[in-house]
């Protein structure tokens, strides 16, 4: 049987042909000029499933060493700044050798203070070291100088918190070491219900006025805050408003959560009447969900627990040697629940000397009774109580350093030989912080180099996956015009219509 293939059919599948191989022409020249075999995702949808995670992973890669270059600097400075308190330390330690020998008079430690002095006055500087405008030893308060110099000594006004970086997934590491850890202490009370508003922001506390608070289904209410009041009383009237939500304590500062189901807007605490009240308390602003507040930083009190200190931590006290002139103890601290059971322990122990909590609210400090006499504090033995409650050794190196200057200026024979045992603890915690910034430059050197390595790794698997076979593609090309050009001219061969063909 002879089958009659008309016109039209002829003419479609024609069509049909040439668009073919017009479209894979297409796709040849677009491999050739863009170098890629993957330029939509229907070219292969496995495969731009695989390019995009690795783009994803070359991109993260690029990321985390951008976050380690532009931040490795803070560690560099952090170590080369302890490098010249370590030489300040070292001096410090020389001049107190010296000056105990028999050639000594107090004249030479008339001199021997006045070159403290600049010791002191260069480990300050070292210790307000500032990179890209921000202060390296502050903590997180980049903006906060964390030292100043007072007659009693030196004053950390920074905070406890590290400077974190994220180097790869779900790991972060401390770019930086607050000046707590290594240069004075801070004994960073937690907040309580007892801690009364006054002693909130470093011993400032807040000022007193009203508040606005609206819950997320739009009801508001105003709430009075006093100076007198307690984070107890606080919470309480918060608690107690006409509003959905629950005041508490959280870390170190005020938590405000929304008990709202149905939600109609952001939960917000503003000020009235243009006050700081707010502000002051950490909460100011809208959120989709609760609020957490800042950081309250509360000062110490004599009723401060024990336990409430390093952020809730707590401290383990023991004992602590006190040299004041030819008299020294040790005394025993163990009994004391809060720090005015130090205080009164340390009052008591029949040294001549008064402790009492510092102008910044952060630590404790010991003077001697006697003028003419330093109070030197040490630690006994491996126990570091004096080194945590802020009194000498250890990291309370502004400490250690004045106490050796007033030696010198009282020519205080017995303060600087108590000194020496601080000076050495002293540099034992430089050291001790150096090697642990030393371990945090290598964990990102190392970070760095595994980041390097996995961008180029994927750049080749992503190249591979993606890149086009530029000889195949020309040899595709090459055959894809000649079949073009074969099928054109196939097609008028067989597509020849006269007049004749429409007029029957």
């Amino acid at each position: 049987m002879v089958t009659r293939v008309t016109s039209q059919a002829q003419q479609a599948n024609s069509l049909q042909n040439i668009f073919r191989i017009t479209e894979d022409l297409f796709k040849a020249q677009q491999e050739i000029a863009s170098g890629k075999r993957i330029n939509r995702p229907s070219d292969d949808p496995a495969g731009i499933r695989d390019a995009l995670l690795l783009r994803t992973g070359v991109n993260q890669g690029k990321q985390f060493i951008r976050n380690i270059d532009n931040n490795k600097i803070f560690i560099q400075a952090g170590d080369t700044s302890l490098q010249s308190v370590n030489l300040n330390l070292i001096r410090a330690k020389e001049l107190a050798v010296s000056e105990l020998g028999g050639a000594s008079t107090a004249e030479t430690r008339s001199f021997a203070a006045s070159e403290l002095d600049q010791i002191i006055s260069q480990a300050f500087e070292t210790a307000n070291t500032k990179v890209k405008n921000q202060f390296i030893f502050s903590g997180t308060n980049f903006r906060v100088q964390p030292f100043s110099s007072e007659a009693s000594g030196a004053v950390y006004l920074g905070n406890t918190e590290t400077f974190k970086v994220g180097v790869a997934n779900n790991t972060s590491v401390d770019f930086s070491i607050p000046g707590s850890q290594v240069l004075a202490a801070d004994l960073n009370p937690k907040i309580t219900t007892t801690t009364s508003l006054s002693s909130l922001n470093g011993g400032v506390g807040i000022t007193a006025g009203s508040i606005s608070i609206s819950d997320r289904a739009g009801t508001t209410s105003t709430i009075s805050v006093s100076a007198s009041d307690t984070v107890a009383s606080l919470i309480s009237k918060i608690n107690s408003a006409s509003i959905n939500v629950t005041a508490s304590i959280n870390s170190n500062g005020l938590q405000l959560t929304d008990n709202n189901t149905v939600i109609s807007q952001a939960l917000t605490v503003s000020e009235v009447s243009g006050g700081s009240t707010a502000s002051d308390l950490g909460i100011l602003g809208r959120r989709d969900g609760n609020i957490s507040g800042s950081e309250l930083n509360p000062v110490l009190t004599n009723s401060t627990l024990i336990s409430d200190l390093e952020g809730g931590n707590g401290l383990t006290l023991n004992e602590i040697n006190i040299v004041n002139g030819a008299a020294s103890g040790t005394v025993t601290l163990s009994s004391a629940t809060n720090l005015g059971d130090v205080i009164n322990l340390i009052n008591n122990a029949g040294l001549n000397v008064t402790a009492s909590i510092n102008s910044a609210g952060n630590s404790l400090q010991i003077t001697s009774n006697n003028s003419s006499t330093v109070a030197v504090v040490r630690n006994v033995g491996t126990d570091e109580t004096a080194e945590n409650l802020g009194l000498g050794g250890g990291k309370n190196i502004f400490t250690t350093l004045f106490k050796l200057r007033d030696a010198f200026q009282k020519d205080d024979t017995f303060a600087i030989l108590a000194s020496l045992d601080s000076l050495d603890s002293s540099l034992a915690s430089v050291a001790n912080s150096r090697a642990i910034i030393g371990a945090s430059l290598s964990r990102v050197d190392n970070s760095n180099s595994v980041h390097a390595q996995e961008i180029v790794d994927r750049s080749e698997l992503l190249s591979t996956i993606e890149g086009a076979d530029a000889i195949k593609s020309a040899s595709d090309l090459a055959n894809l015009q000649f079949a073009l050009q074969a099928t054109l001219s196939s097609t008028a061969q067989i597509l020849q219509p006269t007049l004749l063909d429409f007029l029957r």
